[in-house]
């Protein structure tokens, strides 16, 4: 193959020389010095001669493959000013070489620890090497010597700093060794090991060389197998504890309805799954990413997770009794605290799930409904370690939605370690079918719900699969289910005109589900410019711009009747007065139908105005 070989010291020499893919770095230097040569009419001795590609220097006894050198690639050409690996002749009067050489008297060694005094004879040095014509001029026969700040440049005087580091001499030059890192000149007689023939390759002084054993070098790799962490038990284990998601933090959060919402989270079908807990969290679902119960000692229970952890937990699919939590000692391992040690009390999460009971709560012997039917209902959903008792019941894999249960009745009773349990007992008031069912497999089949995974470790295999042009792997439907807007929501989408822009940015995506819709409907369209929420109490500017009516006040009240995203002129909406009582009841209405609960928590609520012609609520897709 062939590749472009460039020399930019003080001038610009292009070259291409031929290689091979598996030659040696040696015989492409001698390929480049000769290729060099016959295009500049120059010489560039390979002893000196360094090529450098992708930043590294290309090192002798390497392959050109080992560096990754491709066909018509580009190498850098670098003259070395001190030659290690052959004596330097010096250049005769008709030589037309331009390059410094040690003879020349344009290059003197440094020693190290340099003076103010050095530093500025370095760069006297340095200047006097760039002011040097290096490429179309013949050289100077008399070269001017630089003198030594120390000595003043004498030959026949003892200068460790531009002759012998150990004797001063500067004798025997075809016997002086220079180092490649900090160009101090050593007499080959005079080193600590003594040696009479010249080193192939870069020599370094004994302060600047390196422990061989201790330095990565070239391609070589680093052996981990013998670090800290390779000894620890867990460089041992086989199980991948979750991928990393079982110690990660929530990175989204569900704006849809807040976290003490009671009943089904729009958007989210009965049957869906997700391959793990912290995924369940942002889906609004289930909102702990460990605990079992959503709730607290106050309000009552919105949602569970059958993950049998206890042993006296009894499932029968439409019935299920669910013991509470509490009574493990969790002061060691957490994974491992699998047996209880103490009584469980009426309290915190176990007593959320009491006042979601339509009974009077009773601590010592608990209560029973007079009508069932009355208790709060709560979102259950269920894990696949269940399986190991109920497999006809639990997901294949994750954690799967199963539909709104409601409390018949709970207890006190002695359980399975003799220690006092509360169990809960949970009959499904659910309209649609349970995903175990032959109706609920066919909904999940028609709505096209698979096992929802966008973890970090997913997403690396699906780009994997990609890359390789193969299906990733996972659960396969045979049809895409489509978001299709009803009849009447596209007419509710038409009567408000105000954001009619909007709606048509909406519809020229389509959606997988209407939990996706949602997602981008409530997370980024309709987020709040000012408080960066979801918009409450919304009021649309003459300009198309969609703001929460107490943030609009706000923003008038301190910047003028200007709208805070285009800076448009909305005189025309009215005074701070008006904007306060006044909301697009045409959005609002579109949002009732979608999510059922928006604007309960308003302190003035909207009111409904004349006679409209879209629905107030109903379904929002077409079953």
């Amino acid at each position: 193959m062939q590749v472009k070989v460039k020399f930019t010291a003080g001038g610009i020499v292009n070259a291409v020389i031929d290689v091979e893919h598996t030659g040696d770095v040696k015989n492409a230097r001698k390929a480049a010095s000769k290729a060099l040569e016959e295009a500049s009419g120059k010489k560039f001795p390979v002893s000196r001669l360094a090529l450098i590609y992708g930043g590294k220097q290309l090192a002798d006894g390497m392959k050109i493959h080992e560096y990754s050198i491709k066909h018509n690639d580009t190498l850098l050409a670098h003259l070395k000013a001190i030659v290690l690996s052959e004596p330097i002749e010096s250049p005769s009067s008709d030589d037309t070489s331009v390059f410094p050489t040690p003879e020349s008297g344009l290059i003197s060694p440094f020693p190290v620890p340099l003076t103010n005094g050095d530093a500025e004879m370095m760069e006297t040095m340095a200047n006097k090497l760039a002011s040097t014509e290096v490429l179309g001029t013949e050289k100077s026969e008399e070269a001017e010597p630089l003198p030594c700040n120390h000595c003043d440049g004498k030959i026949d005087s003892k200068c460790k700093f531009c002759g012998c580091v150990y004797c001063g001499e500067k004798d025997d030059e075809e016997k002086t060794l220079a180092c490649d890192e900090c160009g101090r000149f050593y007499h080959m007689r005079c080193l600590p090991d003594p040696i009479t023939e010249l080193p192939q390759g870069d020599w370094y002084c004994e302060y600047c060389v390196n422990d061989p054993n201790i330095v990565i070098s070239g391609e070589t790799r680093l052996d981990l197998s013998n670090t800290r962490k390779a000894k620890m038990p867990s460089a041992t284990q086989t199980k991948n504890w979750g991928g990393g998601m079982a110690c990660a933090s929530a990175s989204k959060t569900c704006t849809i309805v807040g976290k003490d919402y009671i009943g089904a989270i729009p958007g989210v079908h009965v049957g869906q799954s997700w391959r793990y807990r912290l995924q369940v969290t942002a889906s609004g679902v289930h909102r702990p990413p460990v605990g079992g119960i959503a709730g607290s000692s106050t309000k009552p229970a919105v949602s569970i997770v059958l993950a049998g952890g206890y042993p006296e937990d009894e499932d029968r699919g439409e019935e299920f009794t669910y013991t509470g939590s509490g009574g493990y000692d969790l002061s060691g391992n957490k994974r491992t605290a699998k047996e209880q040690t103490s009584d469980q009390e009426l309290t915190r999460q176990n007593r959320s799930l009491a006042l979601a009971c339509a009974a009077e709560v009773d601590d010592v012997n608990g209560a029973e409904a007079a009508d069932w039917r009355l208790s709060s209902a709560i979102r259950v959903c269920r894990s696949y370690k269940i399986a190991k008792k109920h497999p006809e019941y639990a997901p294949s894999e994750g954690v799967r939605y199963d539909g709104l249960y409601r409390i018949v009745k709970y207890w006190r009773q002695k359980g399975e370690s003799g220690h006092y349990v509360w169990r809960y007992l949970f009959r499904r008031d659910d309209p649609n079918p349970a995903p175990w069912t032959p109706e609920g497999k066919a909904n999940i089949e028609r709505w096209g719900l698979t096992l929802f995974d966008e973890s970090p470790q997913a997403k690396l295999e699906k780009a994997a699969a990609k890359r390789k042009g193969k299906e990733p792997s996972g659960p396969k439907t045979k049809k895409v289910y489509t978001c299709t807007p009803s009849p009447e929501y596209l007419e509710m989408v038409r009567l408000d005109a105000a954001n009619k822009r909007m709606w048509a940015t909406m519809a020229e995506t389509s959606y997988e589900s209407v939990g996706k819709y949602l997602e981008t409907l409530c997370d980024n369209t309709l987020q709040c410019p000012i408080c960066q929420e979801f918009v409450q109490q919304p009021v649309t500017t003459s300009c198309g711009h969609t703001i929460c009516s107490p943030c609009l006040c706000k923003g008038m009240k301190q910047y003028g009747v200007i709208c805070p995203i285009c800076r448009s002129d909305i005189a025309d909406i009215g005074s701070i007065e008006v904007v306060r009582s006044t909301v697009n009841q045409d959005l609002v209405t579109i949002l009732k139908a979608l999510i059922p609960s928006y604007g309960n928590g308003w302190l003035t609520k909207p009111t409904t105005i004349g006679i409209q012609r879209a629905l107030r609520t109903g379904k929002v897709v077409e079953d």
